[in-house]
């Protein structure tokens, strides 16, 4: 049932395939990134590296708190988006857990993911078998090792679902209503509830601090209505 559901959720984008691991394949492990600070510091680092070659200015006056939020941001779509596609698709939740997951180091686009065994099967929905026990997992180690807030965490983690929503919607309009519902159950109670509001659009109650990299402006959901001045 697994692979069936998540083969076709792969079929909405990048951003909701889950890999089949293979040895030497250069698969790591996703819980590296909660128990080792200098892996999460290099991915931090490359992107601050990349944004500064972007943005036109030395690597120093890009923000290490910023960025690292921005790669949060990145990975919990990668972490939302399949499990939340096979939700709304076929109304199963995978049985994923952090030690079955693993991912490539890339630049840009998607992580690179992949699964390997399953969990055991339980019957609870996306809070219970990916918010909390994989999701957490790293959200605590973004804010420990960066002073990052966790109220700006699951912001991005409630954006990075309301991201998936959009995209799932435009490949299949025919799911656009019940998957819109799930979502507005996430929001309402449960690990995510108070990061946002879906009306005609989603509105997050928190910023990802995006704005902090310089000349990026404001996301399109972000709380602010605009960038605030530098002091």
């Amino acid at each position: 049932m697994d692979d069936a559901a998540l083969d076709l959720a792969a079929e909405v984008g990048p951003f909701f395939v889950l890999d089949r691991w293979t040895a030497d394949a250069g698969w790591r492990p996703l819980r590296e990134l909660v128990e080792r600070p200098d892996v999460l510091a290099e991915r931090v680092m490359a992107a601050r590296e990349m944004l500064a070659e972007r943005s036109r200015v030395p690597v120093e006056e890009i923000e290490e708190r910023a960025t690292a939020s921005i790669v949060f941001l990145g990975l919990a779509a990668r972490l939302v988006s399949p499990a939340f596609a096979c939700a709304a698709l076929t109304d199963h939740v995978p049985n994923l857990s952090l030690d079955a997951l693993w991912w490539k180091p890339t630049l840009g686009g998607p992580w690179p993911m992949a699964r390997s065994a399953s969990a055991p099967t339980t019957p609870q929905g996306l809070d219970e078998k990916i918010l909390q026990p994989i999701v957490t997992p790293v959200l605590d180690a973004f804010a420990r090792e960066f002073a990052l807030s966790e109220q700006v965490l699951w912001g991005n983690v409630a954006s990075s679902l309301a991201g998936a929503l959009t995209m799932l919607t435009a490949a299949r309009p025919d799911k656009a209503e019940s998957a819109t519902a799930l979502v507005q159950d996430l929001l309402a109670s449960g690990t995510l509830q108070g990061t946002g509001d879906l009306g005609t659009s989603f509105r997050r109650h928190s910023c990802c601090l995006f704005y902090r990299v310089p000349d990026a402006g404001i996301c399109g959901d972000c709380v602010l209505d605009e960038a605030p001045t530098p002091a």
